[in-house]
């Protein structure tokens, strides 16, 4: 299939008392933060595995913010606090896994459209991903991570502001703002304002693109149109 096909997030309201919580099925790829978290709350045994009420809503909202790739969000009721933009702008590479992003993220396609803009992301970095530009798990089945990752500038840090990831047609993420890279518990890979970074999954620099989407005649032929959280009510 060629060309850009648009899909819509499939997302599940649960409705509680002081707080809502709102789960969005794709973009789930069983971290299972909120199980640990908070289990009389998220428990994927029973139907509906979420139940808003079964703790204070301030705990729920923090486990929700636990989630890494933001499939699950929340709504307060009670005037509580609201998830914050967070000051710095970070990610995490998982080893033969996807890129974890937090911070003030705005994803943009390669014609500069804006398709999502949210506070945890997690990014396909094996370019297998049904959803792309988003991780579905695939690389659980496609993907063997190189033995070391390479390390780029660490130079400034601590420095605030808009993260824009854009999609590059067929090829890399082109990241332009505050960033810091780390690997997942482990060193601190870049830290500066402006990189590229493999997402076809055949970079001999990872986690940075070293030109491989264009030898392996890599191909993003899918869009996903996902919910801008900041400018739209949930």
């Amino acid at each position: 299939m060629t060309g850009d096909r648009k899909m819509r997030e499939r997302t599940v309201k649960y409705k509680g008392k002081s707080i809502d919580v709102y789960f969005t099925v794709d973009r789930c790829t069983h971290v299972s933060e909120c199980v640990w978290g908070a289990p009389e709350v998220f428990d994927s045994s029973r139907t509906p595995w979420i139940d808003a009420d079964a703790a204070d809503p301030d705990k729920v909202a923090e486990v929700v913010m636990r989630c890494p790739t933001g499939a699950l969000h929340f709504k307060r009721k009670d005037g509580g606090f609201e998830e914050a933009v967070p000051d710095l702008n970070q990610i995490d590479v998982c080893r033969n896994g996807p890129l974890w992003i937090r911070g003030d993220i705005e994803i943009r396609n390669f014609d500069d459209t804006i398709i999502l803009t949210d506070t945890r992301i997690a990014l396909c970095r094996c370019g297998s991903s049904e959803i792309k530009p988003l991780c579905d798990k695939s690389h659980m089945f496609s993907f063997d991570d190189q033995p070391e990752y390479v390390k780029g500038k660490t130079e400034g840090g601590e420095e605030r502001g808009k993260l824009i990831i854009k999609l590059n047609q067929n090829g890399s993420y082109a990241l332009n703002g505050p960033i810091e890279i780390r690997e997942l518990n482990g060193p601190v890979l870049f830290q500066g304002d402006r990189v590229t970074l493999c997402r076809c999954g055949a970079s001999e620099k990872m986690p940075f693109c070293d030109g491989s989407h264009q030898r392996i005649h890599f191909k993003t032929d899918r869009k996903i149109v996902l919910f801008n959280r900041k400018n739209d009510s949930l």
